[in-house]
């Protein structure tokens, strides 16, 4: 097999994991693996690895009880994120496997794309993550169409009219699912409406943490 990302031959890696839980299949050369940092420690409510306890945003509370991110949006990660969203190589999601958990509680609802933002980009992301998680899709939320995030700043990202709207009843513990944690008011805005409209609880999984 060769790797998904830069097409050389994966050398198969023998560990525990692959003992004691059921054998994923390995998409990723050993390099490329290596080109990801896997987080370890951080703040326990949204995984900012710049802290050890909770940071000063999660202090402040939200109606996202928790984020939980697994990889750091390092310069290797931007370049797979860029190729896989933006370049539209899709398969490219496959390679996650390794990192996801097997088994998380909650309804899957993915952060949604504006109609505009889906047509041109072809495939929500979110939903994609979904599908390596071997989890249904709930498509609960809405989004009205703004200007993309990665172009605004944290104030301005905070201050904009909340994009999100219910499609569907909501009830029961949400898992709110979407690739890249950067300032957290995607995430904490979108959990608002869904607990604002039924649902127990609102916690969130991310591929990355910025």
């Amino acid at each position: 097999m060769r790797c998904l990302y830069c097409f050389n031959a994966i050398q198969p890696v023998i560990g525990w994991s692959n003992v004691l839980l059921p054998a994923r299949e390995v998409k990723l050369c050993e390099d490329c693996r290596l080109g990801f940092l896997e987080i370890t420690e951080g703040c326990p409510g949204c995984c900012n690895p710049r802290y050890t306890s909770t940071c000063p945003d999660c202090q402040n509370g939200s109606s996202l009880e928790q984020n939980i991110s697994f990889l750091y949006y390092n310069d290797f990660a931007k370049d797979w994120v860029a190729r896989w969203k933006y370049r539209g190589d899709y398969a490219l999601v496959e390679s996650m496997s390794a990192y996801l958990p097997y088994f998380v509680r909650g309804k899957a609802v993915p952060v949604p794309l504006s109609e505009e933002r889906l047509l041109e980009r072809g495939f929500n992301q979110s939903e994609a993550i979904i599908r390596i998680l071997g989890k249904q899709s709930h498509d609960l939320l809405g989004r009205t169409h703004t200007d993309k995030q990665s172009k605004k700043s944290k104030y301005e990202r905070q201050q904009e009219p909340n994009p999100f709207y219910v499609k569907a009843p909501v009830k029961g513990d949400i898992l709110l699912v979407d690739d890249i944690y950067t300032t957290g008011s995607t995430m904490k805005k979108a959990a608002r409406v869904l607990k604002d409209n039924g649902a127990a609880s609102v916690k969130g999984l991310t591929l990355f943490r910025a």
